[in-house]
C-alpha cells in the first residue's frame, strides 16, 4: 500500500558549469516539476467509425518554483547569471522519498518574476526553466 509523502526536503539542483556537479538551489519554498504529455496525432482512417489518435511527440514543458531571493546569494545569483547567458544547462528535482528519487533534465532559466512585497512577508521570486531535454529518472 502506497504512503503519503510529505514535500519538506525536495531540492531542485543545477549543474550551472557543466562539471557534472551539482549546485542545490537553495531555500525554495514550492516547486511545480514539469508535467509530461504528448501531442496527440489524428490517426483517422476514412473507413474508421471513431476518431483514432496516436501517441506524438512529447510536449515542452517548464519546471517552475518560489525561491526566497536574496541579491547578492551566490546561490541566488546563478539563477540570474544563467538567465542573462540563455545557458542551457543540467536540473535535478530531488524527491524525498526514503529512497530519494531524482529527475534530471536540461534545460534554461526562461523567466525571474519577483512576487509581490510586503510586510511580514520573505521577499521571494518565481524561476521558470524552459525544459530543452528528455527527463531522466534515478
Amino acid at each position: 500500500m502506497a504512503t503519503k509523502q510529505v514535500g519538506l526536503g525536495a531540492l531542485v539542483k543545477v549543474d550551472d558549469d557543466g562539471d557534472a556537479s551539482f549546485t542545490t538551489v537553495g531555500l525554495t519554498r514550492s516547486i511545480t516539476p514539469p508535467p509530461r504529455s504528448r501531442a496527440l496525432v489524428d490517426g483517422t482512417a476514412l473507413e474508421d467509425d471513431l476518431a483514432v489518435n496516436e501517441a506524438g511527440i512529447e510536449e515542452a514543458s517548464e519546471l517552475s518554483f518560489t525561491q526566497f531571493w536574496h541579491p547578492g546569494d551566490t546561490n541566488h545569483e546563478i539563477m540570474d547569471t544563467l538567465f542573462g547567458s540563455k545557458a542551457k544547462v543540467d536540473w535535478q528535482i530531488v524527491y524525498p522519498f526514503a529512497t530519494p528519487v531524482t529527475d534530471e533534465f536540461e534545460g534554461f532559466v526562461s523567466a525571474l518574476a519577483p512576487e509581490q512585497i510586503e510586510p511580514g512577508n520573505i521577499i521571494s521570486r518565481q524561476v521558470t526553466v524552459q525544459r530543452t531535454g528528455a527527463i531522466t529518472r534515478t
